[in-house]
């Protein structure tokens, strides 16, 4: 069994189906979230043509004078890939991964696993697995009528009616003609929900996606020449994703979300999308009230789950405790955040 860890790895996704891999899993999507501090990288695992991939951003920490990493998967989905099916292969690359980890002095990694690829299995084995929240997911291999009737629910579909005879229209802009609004409204939109620096990206980082992920393209819901709602959809093989969203509030009463997603649905399956990911809600509460609202596009949940490694037990302990001491108006707020110690 083969391992490296490489900066450039699309080559090795030709070994996949469609179906084992996603835009999460593509250079050009990991490299958006590269920075002076964290490389996008991806270790590969190979036995007689089969493989593993697992992309992540590598940080450099310096600890007591010495070098060391840590790792997390990009922003969205990750975890591991597989192009066969053997679990006897499986389960020994998830060994090998944590083997190599150690080898290569990192201290911890922290994983956001993919709820359509179900990819968090063995990793309870190495490490902690923290089922974390459920995802809502809209079946496109059904005829658009069924869609319609049998996965949105009732209520949705009267609201979505009205806001067609409010005048409300969508428009799939592949061109990113309305990009600065969509950008405007997706910072007002995260403003006005106290979002975490987490959730904001620079200009570069919007540059690159623009430039670098084809399969993208920007919804845009209008009333007149005004601008209700925008969002980014990815697609990639079978799968479709709800990326990143912004409204304008004074218009939520026009419901332009609800018009926004099915009309992105009849879009994605167009292109040959067979799963329209739409995600789960801000919380892992099951009446939080995003989760509640994707959950009328579909009755289908999906698994979203969390990994947390620590390869290096006294390393990560004494960095966390010098941490605390150092920021101790900071220790609560991530108290629960694996890399506590990166804020």
């Amino acid at each position: 069994m083969k391992s490296f860890i490489t900066t450039h790895w699309n080559n090795y996704l030709l070994f996949f189906q469609a179906k084992d891999i996603d835009i999460y899993y593509k250079e050009e999507y990991v490299s958006l979230y590269s920075t002076d501090k964290e490389q996008s990288v991806c270790l590969v695992i190979e036995d007689e043509k089969k493989y593993m991939l697992f992309p992540f951003l590598r940080r450099k920490i310096l600890f007591h004078g010495r070098i060391f990493y840590d790792f997390e998967t990009a922003y969205g989905y990750g975890g591991p890939i597989f192009n066969t099916d053997d679990e006897t292969f499986k389960r020994n690359s998830i060994k090998c991964l944590f083997n190599v980890f150690v080898k290569e002095n990192y201290i911890a990694g922290f994983i956001r696993f993919h709820p359509l690829l179900n990819n968090y299995h063995y990793f309870s084995e190495i490490g902690q697995v923290v089922l974390d929240r459920k995802t809502i997911a809209i079946d496109l291999s059904l005829s658009e009528e069924d869609i319609w009737m049998n996965e949105i629910h009732t209520k949705n579909r009267n609201v979505i009616k009205k806001a067609i005879k409010n005048g409300l229209q969508f428009i799939v802009d592949e061109n990113y003609n309305y990009y600065d609004q969509f950008i405007e409204l997706y910072n007002s939109t995260m403003d006005k929900l106290q979002a975490d620096k987490f959730y904001y990206f620079p200009p570069l980082y919007y540059n690159q996606l623009k430039n670098n992920i084809k399969n993208s393209f920007l919804g845009i819901v209008k009333k007149e020449d005004e601008i209700l709602s925008a969002a980014i959809f990815f697609y990639s093989g079978p799968y479709g994703h709800y990326h990143l969203s912004g409204s304008n509030k004074k218009y939520l009463s026009f419901s332009p979300n609800n018009l926004m997603l099915y009309e992105a649905a009849k879009e994605l399956k167009q292109r040959g999308v067979l799963l329209f990911h739409l995600g789960g809600g801000i919380s892992s509460d099951e009446n939080d009230s995003l989760f509640c609202f994707k959950s009328r596009f579909s009755k289908s949940t999906y698994q979203f789950a969390l990994g947390k490694l620590i390869f290096k037990p006294t390393h990560y302990n004494i960095l966390c405790k010098e941490w605390e001491n150092e920021n101790p108006n900071k220790k609560d707020k991530y108290k629960n955040f694996l890399l506590k110690y990166k804020y």
